[in-house]
């Protein structure tokens, strides 16, 4: 019988011996799975009762797990909802597509049941703090060197951005994609000049606005700066262009972005 005050989590993989044994692992660490065997039936249950996260399988019948993804992150109802990727695919392009397609976590088969647990509960917990930011405040700050799990930020900022403002989904869509685009020739930069981190970008959604930073960290930054990010920048003019920020300037070394957090 279920154990309503447990935290629901959707499973999503179509061998059942797996399904079974991601929803033995859970109720043993005192969630309450709900279980989907392809991509329809998962979208059918969360449309049914979204639950607190969701694990998922990317090789899925009907509709694959990066769509899934796409389709829960792009919807404001339910992309507070974390997605943890659980797949066999262990090779950096399908893991960067993941992220880029706005997952929050990648992990990889077979996997320990207490990374499985730890990354599950730290998902929630930044999904919460997202959706109920003490004092009103969301603040996220990346230091890009190359990892692919700097690609989480964007994502991060997304969330927050869909439940704490009233911008449009393609508007926080447009500000994700760029974020991505620009974290990861940041993290390029950095390794090509021996993986110390060029620049910080650091989002604050707060009081009717999100503002963007990005601050220099090493030689070369602030052209690195001028060039992706700054008030001529073809990015920042993008953007300007889609409405995704109403001003870009500079401050000191730094450049600064901000958008009202309602589309005008």
């Amino acid at each position: 019988m279920p154990t309503h005050n447990r935290p629901r989590v959707l499973v999503v993989e179509d061998e059942p011996d797996m399904n079974n044994l991601l929803a033995d692992v859970l109720r043993a660490f005192d969630f309450e799975p709900v279980q989907a065997a392809d991509g329809r039936e998962a979208l059918d249950r969360v449309e049914e009762a979204p639950p607190a996260a969701v694990i998922l399988d990317l090789m899925l019948p009907v509709i694959g797990g990066y769509e899934v993804c796409r389709r829960l992150k792009s919807s404001p109802q339910f992309s507070a909802i974390p997605v943890l990727i659980l797949t066999a695919l262990d090779r950096e392009p399908k893991k960067r597509t993941a992220y880029r397609t706005g997952a929050d976590e990648y992990l990889t088969k077979p996997f320990a049941p207490d990374t499985l647990i730890e990354r599950l509960r730290a998902c929630l917990e930044a999904a919460r703090q997202a959706v109920e930011a003490p004092g009103g405040q969301v603040r996220l700050t990346v230091e890009p060197s190359g990892a692919l799990d700097d690609l989480k930020f964007p994502n991060a900022l997304a969330r927050a951005l869909h439940h704490r403002t009233d911008l449009s989904p393609e508007t926080v869509e447009t500000l994700r994609e760029h974020l991505l685009d620009l974290v990861e020739a940041a993290g390029e930069r950095a390794v090509a000049t021996g993986g110390a981190p060029l620049v910080r970008i650091t989002a604050t959604v707060e009081a009717g606005r999100v503002r963007l930073t990005f601050d220099p960290l090493a030689g070369g930054a602030e052209a690195f700066l001028e060039e992706h990010v700054g008030p001529d920048a073809a990015a920042a003019t993008a953007l300007r262009d889609a409405g995704a920020v109403d001003r870009v300037q500079r401050e000191g070394g730094s450049v600064a972005m901000e958008k009202a957090a309602a589309d005008g």
